[in-house]
């Protein structure tokens, strides 16, 4: 097996894949910089598991990917519920991480409304199928900016239609029951930068997740113009500037 000492380790947004990073590992590559992405279950190229109910599964898949790649440590980027796994993964599987980027999510959990929205989409989902959902999450997920950009749009569309029916429904219960990390901000203390969208009106508002950067020692706080829930995607030139800022300053 080989062994790579570091790499950065990219985690998707829901309900998407890998894929959203694409102009990053352009970016990385020509760098030099080695990086992994993975597709949680049900998602691009992972079939679904069906015993897939708890966010702690999906992190455990995740690191047992890591291993198996024959990576030491990882600087995480994770958008949305990729940074609900990386709260988890700082819980259980601190040994591994070098440095931490959040992207446009949040550490509180689900309150009860949100929680039975998605329980309520769930149910739907088994008797309409996704693309109700799917509608939904381009519409709530992107810019003034993005939007305008048909290309961009139809793009982020084959990648949410990759999703399959089942992996969006364990992801939403996994979300729905996820333990809120605001206590557990104070306590991380390795690298970490916060990232959000500017025009993030409808999911994860910059003040949201400005929270994260606030409570965590020393990190730093970014907004990104003309991006809403989705600034790797929606603008990948400033966040990739930033991004690798911060990994050429701890890491490489």
């Amino acid at each position: 097996m080989q062994n790579i000492p570091y790499a950065v380790l990219f985690l998707h947004a829901f309900p998407l894949n890998k894929n959203m990073y694409e102009e990053q590992f352009k970016a990385l590559k020509k760098k030099n910089i080695p990086f992994i992405g993975i597709d949680y279950p049900g998602f691009g190229n992972t079939p679904v598991f069906k015993t897939f109910k708890s966010l702690s599964q999906y992190t455990d898949y995740i690191v047992s990917k890591i291993y198996e790649a024959g990576i030491n440590k990882v600087i995480v980027v994770g958008d949305s519920m990729g940074g609900y796994i990386m709260f988890d993964m700082f819980k259980r599987h601190k040994e591994i991480l070098k440095g931490l980027v959040f992207v446009s999510t949040r550490a509180e959990a689900d309150t009860q409304e949100v929680k039975q929205a998605r329980f309520t989409t769930i149910e739907k989902i088994k008797k309409e199928g996704k693309d109700f959902l799917i509608k939904a999450m381009l519409e709530a997920q992107t810019s003034p900016s993005t939007k305008q950009n048909e290309t961009k749009m139809e793009k982020l569309k084959c990648l949410m239609l990759q999703a399959t029916e089942e992996g969006i429904i364990n992801a939403l219960t996994a979300m729905a029951h996820r333990e809120d990390n605001t206590s557990l901000l104070g306590k991380i203390d390795i690298p970490t930068i916060v990232i959000a969208g500017k025009d993030d009106e409808k999911v994860t508002p910059p003040p949201v997740v400005k929270n994260i950067a606030d409570g965590i020692p020393n990190a730093k706080f970014y907004e990104i113009p003309n991006s809403a829930h989705l600034p790797p995607f929606e603008n990948p030139e400033k966040f990739n500037e930033i991004l690798i800022g911060f990994i050429k300053k701890f890491a490489f």
